[in-house]
């Protein structure tokens, strides 16, 4: 059953209202309601869908709450209508920083961490912003290495020492000697060892530019002229 209102008027004595009677039969109504709720039907509840709620749960007829306690570096203290939550700390409690090599834990005992350059590497602190710049090249670097094909731009690479490795493929020291030859000024050299068989071919190849040397075929060729110098008779 519903508990039941009592109905007092509009003012005192107006004859608007339940009479004397019929005020305190409901008035035991609502006691017997009461009396017969078992268990008892008054609850609590915690509101919102997140955080920690501190109803705990009815017993009997009293509604039981949790406490609140403090944690690190935070403080409670109650007024007759009020709890206030104070925190002492200054910033994280604690953070680990983990580097290659070993690790820091910065926490409120005054542990600072400093980012530092090195090398080429620089630092610059700006209000809340932190710069690191690295400044790379080959002049600096002591150990050199390409990883990917490097484009000159059709830039000349110059004061250049020993270099080694192909050349379109092919590995230059083996035409070592050949200098001589690819000049087209024979001279008077005439080697008695070669180095190689392409040393060997081009001492001993004969270049005819004339199958005819009575009907010359170059009288009014626009070809270019070679100089072969003195040829040595042996």
């Amino acid at each position: 059953m519903a508990i039941q209102t009592i109905n007092i008027g509009t003012i005192a004595n107006d004859g608007t209202g339940d009479d004397l009677r019929e005020a305190f039969v409901k008035v035991n109504n609502n006691f017997t309601e009461l009396s017969n709720r078992n268990p008892e039907a008054t609850t609590g509840a915690n509101l919102g869908s997140s955080g920690l709620g501190v109803f705990a749960q009815l017993s009997g007829s009293e509604l039981q709450f949790k406490k609140i306690v403090g944690g690190t570096a935070v403080t409670l203290a109650e007024s007759s209508n009020a709890i206030t939550i104070n925190s002492t700390a200054t910033g994280l409690p604690s953070l680990q920083v983990f580097a290659d090599n070993n690790n820091i834990t910065l926490d409120a005992n005054g542990n600072a961490l400093t980012i530092a350059g090195g090398g080429t590497t620089t630092t610059n602190i700006n209000g809340t912003t932190i710069t690191v710049s690295s400044i790379t090249s080959v002049q600096t670097d002591t150990d050199p290495k390409l990883t990917s094909t490097l484009n000159a731009q059709t830039n000349n690479i110059t004061n250049v020492g020993n270099m080694t490795g192909n050349v379109h493929g092919l590995d230059i020291r083996t035409f070592d000697g050949l200098q001589q030859y690819l000049t087209l000024d024979l001279g008077n050299a005439v080697p008695t060892t070669f180095n190689s068989t392409l040393e060997y071919l081009a001492h001993n190849l004969a270049i005819e530019f004339e199958a005819d040397p009575s009907s010359p075929a170059f009288t009014s060729s626009n070809l270019p002229t070679s100089d072969m110098g003195t040829l040595p008779i042996a």
